[in-house]
Parts: structure tokens; C-alpha cells; sequence
């Protein structure tokens, strides 16, 4: 895997998303590359924790603009596809992970970058770490699940005010919101935290785990499947939109958009 290093540390699997250049920036080979381990943790006897984490400054600032600009130019309207045959197994993936997983947050988690750390069963921040609900930024709605874990974790009066406004969430409030377990010391490793919380999972009832997971997360009224389905209609007809394009283009220009909503 080019994009992603995966290892093991006794009991625990850690998974470190590996494009620290492009800010862990989720591109197609990326994303292929996370599926294929966390697959291997499926598969790894030994493992009884995952750990998932970013290389460099960023965890991952979602979706990699330029490729999905390239996509448009080759492809056309193709976002919800792309949501629906990618970004949904994937985070489906993580959603039915068959141990306890923790986020080590350890920058920036933004757009899908946030709904892959809020896929996880538990979050732990550096301080300088910001979760960033970018999607209505770029004229879109938040996807890949990410609808589904605000709503859960935030409530619907907060989840729709951090979805409306798109403003970053800074570790400090991202803890007091509930969603953040822990921000780590200044100067800490918070992949390595994370990794002692791993270990302290993985030493624990590993049998009930699964059972407390599905339990948990089909607790309320309406399945993720479903929420995902309305998430890639949505992203399906958003992505045609003359306020999305223009987002894009005015993000690649270092300039800020002009919405005409429509």
C-alpha cells in the first residue's frame, strides 16, 4: 500500500493514512488503499483494536479537490457515484468493524476527513486538531455518514448548526460537545495515547464488543443505510450544481467563491 502503513503493536493495529504532503488528502488510490487495511485488520488474528491516524500536520482534509475536478472534466456528474460505490463501503466498512476502533486526530479532519474520524467509536485530539464540516462550503451536504454521527452525537439543534455554517470545531469544543474524548497534553503524541487506549480495549471483553457496537448503533430509529442513501442523492444532485463547481474552481484559484445558488 502506497497511501497507507499499517502495522501492529502487540494487540493493536494501527492504521496511519500516508500522504502527509497533500495533507492526507483522500484520492482514489488512498481510499483503495485504507479498504485494503482495514481489511487486513479484519483478517489479522492478533489484532483486537484498531487504531486510525494521519501522517504529517493533518489527519485528512477529505476529499482530494483536484482529482475530483479531474473526474468532472473526464467524467461528468459523477459524485454520487463516486459516493455511493466508494466513500460508502468504505465508511460502512468502519461502521461494522468487528472490534473497537479510535481516531487519533492529530490536525485537520475535514469534509470526509471528519466523517472517517466521526466513523470511529472513539475520538481522541491533539490540541491543535480541528474538525472542519467543510461540505457546505463547497455547496454540498455531509456525506459518507457524517449526516448520521452528527445527528447522534450533537443532537439535531447543534448537528444542523454545525452542518448550515460549515465553521471548524476546535478540539477544546469538540471535547465539551461530547464527540472528543480526550485532548491530549500540549506536546504529546496523540497517536500514542491512542494506542494505550487500544491496548486498554484489546485487554477488555473482547466478546461483548461486537455486541455493544450493534447494539449501540442501531439504537435509533433510522439505520445508517438509510441515511446514507438520502447522502448520495443528495451529493447526486449537488454535485451538478453551477455554486458546487464554482467552489471548486475558487478553491483551486485562492479565492473566495461567488454562490448564486443554483
Amino acid at each position: 500500500m502506497d497511501t497507507v502503513l499499517y502495522q501492529r503493536r502487540g494487540d493493536v493495529a494501527i492504521i496511519t493514512l500516508n500522504r502527509p504532503k497533500a495533507l492526507n488528502a483522500l484520492d482514489r488510490q488512498l481510499r483503495e488503499d485504507l479498504e485494503a487495511a482495514l481489511m487486513e485488520a479484519q483478517s489479522d488474528d492478533a489484532a483486537q483494536a484498531l487504531v486510525l491516524t494521519g501522517a504529517g500536520r493533518a489527519f485528512s482534509v477529505g476529499q482530494d479537490v483536484s482529482e475530483l475536478t479531474r473526474l468532472y472534466e473526464e467524467e461528468g456528474a459523477v459524485l454520487g457515484r463516486l459516493v455511493e460505490e466508494e466513500y460508502a463501503p468504505l465508511l460502512g466498512l468502519l461502521e461494522e468493524f468487528p472490534m473497537p476502533t479510535v481516531a487519533a486526530v492529530n490536525g485537520p479532519a475535514a469534509g470526509g476527513g471528519m466523517a472517517l474520524a466521526l466513523a470511529a467509536d472513539i475520538r481522541l485530539a491533539a490540541p491543535g486538531a480541528t474538525f472542519i464540516p467543510a461540505f457546505v462550503k463547497v455547496g454540498l451536504v455531509p456525506d459518507s455518514g457524517a449526516s448520521f454521527h452528527l445527528v447522534r452525537m450533537l443532537g439535531l439543534a447543534k448537528a444542523l448548526e454545525v452542518a448550515l455554517t460549515g465553521d471548524p470545531i476546535p478540539a477544546e469544543e469538540a471535547r465539551r460537545l461530547g464527540f472528543v474524548r480526550e485532548v491530549v497534553e500540549e506536546g504529546a503524541d496523540v497517536a500514542s495515547e491512542a494506542i494505550r487506549l487500544a491496548e486498554r480495549l484489546a485487554a477488555g471483553p473482547r466478546a461483548a464488543y461486537p455486541h455493544i457496537r450493534r447494539i449501540l448503533r442501531q439504537a435509533a430509529t433510522v439505520s445508517f443505510e438509510e441515511v446514507v442513501a438520502l447522502e448520495t442523492d443528495a451529493q447526486d444532485q449537488l454535485g451538478r450544481t453551477r455554486d458546487h463547481h464554482e467552489a471548486l474552481d475558487a478553491f483551486l484559484a485562492k479565492r473566495p467563491p461567488n454562490f448564486e445558488g443554483r
